[in-house]
């Protein structure tokens, strides 16, 4: 008895646990997306049923699903239906089924009047029509529905820059905002990013700096990873979202920001950001700091980096709690002291490389450097001798204004030279504002313009440090690989890598062709940048000096003195986009945005049809029945205008998809259709049997396709 009161007890206690609110909200958002897929198939249907109604054609079964049936009721002559797979619809017409097609060339089925296969070539156009008409429709009412209440969409704003890429090369910078592209004026991110991935040539993209002046530039977009790219990516405000669970999880392990005094919390809302002056110095002005809003995350990025070695002090308003979790507190300023922290060193200086890119109108152009020369010498300090080479963009963003000696050794016909240049940086254009995006990324000097490599092989080994007292790396040795391995494998604290029980491999032998870099060359300098990352994990060099192999692991945690982190430690998922609210002021202006909205996603999914034949977009970036619940569900936990701009764009999706030449298809029907319409005969059954049969063979084997594709994305944990 007492074991079954104790049981019951202990039972009364875990459903008090239970967040009965969260279990309901997820249940609320299936059931919303269950409801939005299923309506949006039962509209593309009620347009086939509709039109054969009012053409008088017999309709015996209308089904929301495929497959065998759970639920019907026959009201009349029509057999309503929910059949058990939820991946589409069908409507089955006297004298038309895509199981028997030869109920399609039946001379006894023509024979009755209200068959499908007994009325005229217009007729059958219109029901076929008819569902595709009523995708197009139902995209459009969800469309200027939600553009009525208004719509969030990410700002048109650059958050950053891949150096190197197009956008870099023509001086787009962090903070501009873009206007058009190809002319066709963009609202939102997502149209840039569409014009980019989908367009078959150059694009030209006129926009506005910072600083109020205008840009018009004609770029050709490099192939990154599956997708087209200029290399701009969306901004994002410096607040913090305030749905996360742990606030530990703001701070990355290891990270000046653990020491912040007080503490960030989930909500904070960075207002601006100031560092600890020494005597007689004045306050720096921050660019974009506008009274109650937040500062853009490249603001922050350039405060870091341009103040690395500086105490900051962030103002955040916070908002206070109050009993209703639903409603916004009063709201009070904070100030967050967070302290700088140096450099980690592993002992070891490697090669300098070449110059990979260089900006239009830059410095460095306008010097005279060239993409292939290599820096020899800077103010007669030697990279990988007498100076890092990782610290040539602080070394050139500390002298801004101010002439800087520089010799490149260049290849030419007749062999190599060396040109001696005399550079002056630009003023306030810290270094490592931008952290190398791939293996092959160029480091960008932000003050000069350029991005050169460092290779991953060994130029001097630091007397005293630990790599020298192993006593096994040597000069020109190169590097191939690293391993960065947590101290404690059984911690369950995350760092900014993941999971502290994995090692993170970065592998420096071999470079994938389809990663971007201009000469396809390995960088060091994205290597040293995930060390700095985590600068709690031990790490695993991996080595080849042209005879052997080997490995060697550094665990002490050594600082280069004077060179300070560019950043604070900020997880970088805990950032709020930059979205700006699109909504119709008037009745009429919400539909125009809707129609606007509805031709935008036609466009853009013809034009992904049209690259995935091309070969520029790849087929792993396709969704099924799994993705598509996947994000519809992610979606609808955003609210449900999102949900509703999602079934929009699926509606849209639905109709052309179903009016592309296959048959079974609805635009395989209207092939048929077009050519007893230009002969004045069906064509025959034989005919119309193997186009059936191709049909279906291509559906189901697109269908397993997209299916492997979903269940491999759950699998390896993609997004």
């Amino acid at each position: 008895m007492e074991d079954l009161a104790l049981q019951f007890i202990a039972a009364t206690e875990l459903f008090a646990a239970t967040d009965l609110g969260a279990i309901l909200t997820k249940f609320l958002n299936i059931l919303s997306v269950v409801l939005g897929l299923g309506l949006v198939i039962f509209f593309h249907e009620l347009g086939h049923f509709a039109v054969a109604k009012w053409c008088d054609v017999h309709v015996e079964r209308f089904s929301i699903g495929i497959g065998p049936i759970l639920w019907s009721r026959q009201k009349g002559e029509t057999e309503y239906a929910l059949s058990a797979l939820p991946f589409g619809g069908y409507v089955k017409m006297l004298g038309q089924d895509d199981m028997d097609p030869n109920q399609m060339t039946s001379s006894e089925i023509a024979e009755n009047p209200r068959s499908y296969s007994a009325k005229t070539v217009p007729q059958r156009m219109a029901i076929i029509s008819a569902g595709v008409i009523m995708n197009v429709i139902t995209g459009f009412m969800f469309f200027a529905t939600c553009y009525w209440f208004g719509v969030f969409e990410p700002a048109p704003v650059v958050g950053s820059v891949i150096t190197g890429f197009p956008a870099w090369q023509a001086d787009i910078r962090p903070g501009d905002r873009i206007l058009a592209v190809n002319g066709e004026s963009i609202r939102s991110f997502s149209d840039l990013q569409e014009a980019v991935i989908l367009s078959a040539g150059d694009v030209t993209l006129a926009g506005t700096h910072t600083d109020g002046t205008s840009f018009n530039h004609i770029l050709t977009p490099l192939q990154s990873s599956s997708v087209r790219s200029v290399g701009i990516r969306p901004g994002a405000i410096a607040q913090i979202a305030d749905q996360i669970e742990k606030p530990e999880l703001i701070s990355d392990a290891g990270m000046p920001l653990e020491k912040a005094s007080p503490e960030f919390l989930p909500g904070d809302k960075i207002l601006d950001i100031v560092p600890k002056l020494n005597e007689g110095e004045t306050a720096p002005a921050t660019a974009d700091v506008d009274a109650g809003k937040p500062m853009q995350f490249s603001s922050l990025r350039y405060m870091t980096s341009r103040y690395a070695d500086r105490e900051l002090i962030y103002k955040v308003e916070r908002s206070e709690k109050t009993a209703d979790s639903e409603k916004p507190g009063p709201t009070k300023i904070v100030e967050i002291s967070v302290p700088p922290s140096e450099i980690r060193s592993i002992g070891l200086w490697m090669a300098m490389g070449p110059v990979l890119a260089v900006q239009k109108d830059s410095v460095a152009e306008k010097a005279g450097i060239k993409v292939r020369d290599i820096i020899v010498s800077v103010d007669d300090q030697e990279p990988g001798k007498t100076i890092d080479p990782l610290q040539l963009p602080v070394y050139f963003g500390d002298r801004g204004g101010k002439p800087v000696k520089v010799v490149v050794k260049r290849t030419t016909p007749n062999g190599d030279e060396q040109v001696e240049l005399e550079l002056i940086p630009k003023v306030d254009a810290p270094g490592w504002l931008d952290s190398p995006d791939f293996k092959a990324s160029p480091l960008s000097i932000p003050s000069l313009g350029l991005g050169y490599q460092v290779q991953p092989r060994i130029a001097k080994i630091l007397e005293g440090s630990e790599a020298d007292k192993l006593g096994v790396f040597k000069p020109d040795m190169k590097i191939t690989r690293i391993d960065l391995i947590h101290s404690d494998p059984t911690s369950d604290a995350p760092d900014a890598l993941g999971d502290a029980k994995t090692p993170k491999e970065l592998d420096l032998a071999t470079l994938d062709a389809k990663e971007p870099g201009t000469l396809e060359q390995i960088n060091w300098a994205w290597a040293f940048a995930e060390i700095q990352r985590v600068p709690d994990r031990q790490i695993r060099i991996y080595f080849d000096d042209g005879k052997n192999n080997g490995s060697e692991v550094l665990k002490t945690h050594e600082v280069a003195t004077g060179w300070y982190r560019w950043f604070r430690g900020f997880n970088g998922s805990i950032w709020q986009d930059d979205r700006e609210l699109q909504k119709g002021k008037t009745f009429s202006e919400a539909m125009s945005l809707g129609v606007r909205r509805t031709r935008k996603t036609a466009n853009s999914i013809y034009m992904t049809l049209h690259s995935l034949l091309r070969g520029s977009v790849s087929l792993d970036s396709m969704s099924g029945p799994v993705g598509i619940a996947k994000i519809g569900y992610m979606v609808a936990e955003r609210g449900l205008i999102d949900l509703m701009m999602f079934l929009g764009y699926l509606s849209i999706n639905l109709a052309i998809l179903n009016f592309l030449p296959i048959p079974i298809l609805d635009g395989g029907h209207m092939v048929f259709l077009f050519w007893e319409g230009i002969t004045r005969r069906k064509p025959s059954s034989r005919v119309i049997g193997w186009a059936h049969g191709f049909g279906l063979l291509f559906i189901i084997s697109l269908f397993l396709f997209v299916m492997y594709v979903d269940l491999s994305s759950l699998i390896g944990g993609g997004d």
